[in-house]
C-alpha cells in the first residue's frame, strides 16, 4: 500500500528525428530502416527493458486501432434493438 511505485519502462519512437533547417529551428524527418536499426540497437543497449517503435511496430499499432474503429462502427449500425 505505502511501498515504492513501479516506474513504467521507457517508450521511444525510433520512426521520426529532429534535425536542423536553414533558419535555425528544427523539424522531424522520417528515419531510414537502417537508422532506425541503429537508433533501436543504441537504445537497448543503454536500457535493455526500454520499449522501442519502430515503423513495422507503428503500423501493426494502427491496423489494431483501425479494427477496433471498424468493430466499434460495426456495433453502432446494427440495425437490432
Amino acid at each position: 500500500m505505502f511501498g515504492k511505485k513501479k516506474v513504467p519502462e521507457p517508450v521511444y519512437d525510433v520512426t521520426q528525428k529532429s534535425v536542423k533547417t536553414w533558419w535555425g529551428g528544427t523539424k522531424l524527418v522520417r528515419t531510414t530502416k537502417s537508422e532506425q536499426k541503429k537508433m533501436k540497437a543504441e537504445i537497448l543497449k543503454k536500457n535493455p527493458k526500454a520499449t522501442v517503435i519502430d515503423s513495422k511496430a507503428k503500423r501493426k499499432q494502427q491496423r489494431e486501432q483501425w479494427d477496433r474503429l471498424d468493430d466499434f462502427y460495426d456495433f453502432m449500425d446494427d440495425d437490432t434493438f
